[in-house]
């Protein structure tokens, strides 16, 4: 993959994200007890690319850097499904470009946020993942979010890269910068109705920051900059202790949510 990158300054909407730094975060927060956080994705980050059962149980997969930095970090689970997510006691729902979900999934985490539940949502329109899976495979990650239903009833369009956001890029946000690729951006639709939300969108708009019902959603129009290979600093020592920004930007807009009324 090439790697020319463009550096994106991103002012943010007062409130998208708090004023800090991945190290420094909000004391009170890391004195509570660590985020439970139900994670969907199509990404390989569980259990690498070749997860299957076989693998698992011969000790020939890993997680991911971010993933296993997430076990550390947080009480995660990754889930195929969000039934029962209303008795889970999740503090965080976590859609890291998701697979197809079903419309009871869609509908479930709705109600959920909007009774006052919190959600990070990172849906790519044009995802870069490099994978060795033939088309077709239902283990490839989507390469293009199908979040549209779930976006749209909250007031939100998810919009393809232009030819600048298309290839490498380093964004810059408060307290992280990010090296990406293949980002997009997102547009606010009319208002539709009462049960709409409202979303406020960085200057950039490749961020959303969202007040559904009671609860709000941190949504992010991309899901590359998980991907550890395009960490900058992945040379030095080893990947699992390497300090990475794309591991600070998902903590930050944990605690800001966690911080959040």
């Amino acid at each position: 993959m090439s790697r020319i990158f463009v550096l994106v300054s991103i002012l943010l909407a007062a409130g998208l994200l708090m004023q800090c730094s991945p190290a420094a975060t909000n004391v009170a927060g890391e004195s509570r007890a660590p985020a439970k956080i139900q994670l969907m994705t199509s990404l390989p980050i569980v259990w690498g690319e070749d997860g299957s059962m076989e693998s698992i149980l011969a000790g020939k997969t890993a997680p991911a850097p971010i993933y296993a930095y997430w076990q550390k970090k947080h009480d995660i689970a990754a889930v195929d499904s969000f039934e029962g997510l209303n008795d889970s006691g999740a503090d965080i729902v976590l859609l890291a470009q998701p697979p197809a979900m079903a419309p009871a999934d869609i509908a479930a985490v709705d109600a959920w946020v909007r009774a006052g539940g919190k959600a990070i949502i990172l849906t790519d329109p044009m995802l870069l993942w490099p994978t060795d899976l033939p088309l077709g495979d239902k283990g490839r990650p989507l390469a293009s979010g199908l979040l549209s239903p779930l976006l749209g009833h909250w007031g939100l369009e998810l919009q393809a890269p232009d030819e600048a956001g298309s290839g490498g890029v380093e964004l810059e946000f408060s307290g992280a910068t990010i090296s990406t690729a293949g980002i997009g951006t997102f547009k606010l639709l009319p208002q539709q109705g009462v049960g709409q939300g409202e979303c406020a969108l960085s200057t950039a708009n490749v961020m959303a920051h969202c007040r559904i019902g009671k609860g709000r959603a941190i949504i992010l129009a991309d899901a590359d900059f998980l991907n550890d290979a395009l960490w900058p600093d992945i040379g030095i020592g080893n990947k699992d202790d390497s300090t990475g920004d794309a591991r600070g930007l998902v903590d930050i807009l944990i605690t800001d949510l966690r911080n959040s009324g």
